[in-house]
């Protein structure tokens, strides 16, 4: 591999799999079973963030008094309920482009928001954890997406400069993220459409992870052969 990039990372909820009806089904029940509603708008805010920033919105929403935790807990349990009953689908693409990554010799990781047991429950459950060398979260970290916290705690731990890092988002604040750690993200949209200002960011918006073959051999150099 004669490329400059030696690592891709990916988000997970929404990049990887398609988590967002669910979550967003799970967070209005569990608010409204507090007494609170949740409409798109909010939940649209929610996207790519972590549980700390989620908490203070709400509050700043709906008084200090919201009992957070309690809301959270309940929303995880019958997400996860639903999900375990209805699985959780992956994304097209992710199989084949996992597929050919690992055959390049490119280092692959995970920068989720998402609790470490629930990220690792998922991989596993859909058979590509094994593709995964390092898998950092929102609890390994101070400060969630936006800030560059996490993708440079990959970087950290894979002893890969930042630079020779690719990464896969799918919201705003992924791709500000990747871009505040001197990255080079790639846009996979999923209920979030790029505005002009993420276009300058991403250095590429797909319609799909289906759609890297062209780019893998920009990024990396050469083509990937059939395996």
């Amino acid at each position: 591999m004669l490329s400059s990039y030696r690592a891709v990372i990916f988000d997970m909820d929404g990049l990887l799999f398609d988590t967002e009806s669910i979550a967003r089904w799970a967070w209005k029940q569990a608010l409204k079973d507090h007494g609170y509603i949740m409409n798109d708008d909010l939940y649209m805010e929610f996207v790519g963030r972590d549980l700390t920033w989620r908490e203070k919105l709400l509050k700043k929403i709906y008084g200090d008094s919201l009992p957070f935790e309690s809301v959270t807990v309940q929303r995880i349990e019958i997400g996860d309920e639903r999900e375990l009953q209805e699985g959780l689908p992956m994304k097209p693409g992710v199989l084949d482009l996992l597929s050919r990554l690992n055959h390049l010799g490119v280092k692959i990781a995970l920068a989720t928001g998402t609790a470490r047991i629930r990220a690792i429950r998922r991989l596993t459950n859909a058979g590509i954890i094994q593709y995964f060398t390092t898998i950092v979260t929102s609890e390994d970290v101070a400060e969630g997406k936006p800030a560059p916290d996490i993708f440079l705690e990959v970087s950290r731990r894979m002893n890969i400069e930042p630079v020779q890092c690719v990464v896969f988002e799918d919201s705003f604040v992924g791709i500000e993220a990747a871009f505040q750690a001197g990255m080079c993200p790639i846009m996979v949209p999923d209920i979030e459409a790029p505005s002009m200002e993420i276009r300058r960011w991403a250095y590429r918006v797909l319609d799909s992870l289906e759609d890297t073959r062209e780019l893998l051999v920009e990024l990396f150099g050469e083509p990937v052969q059939n395996f």
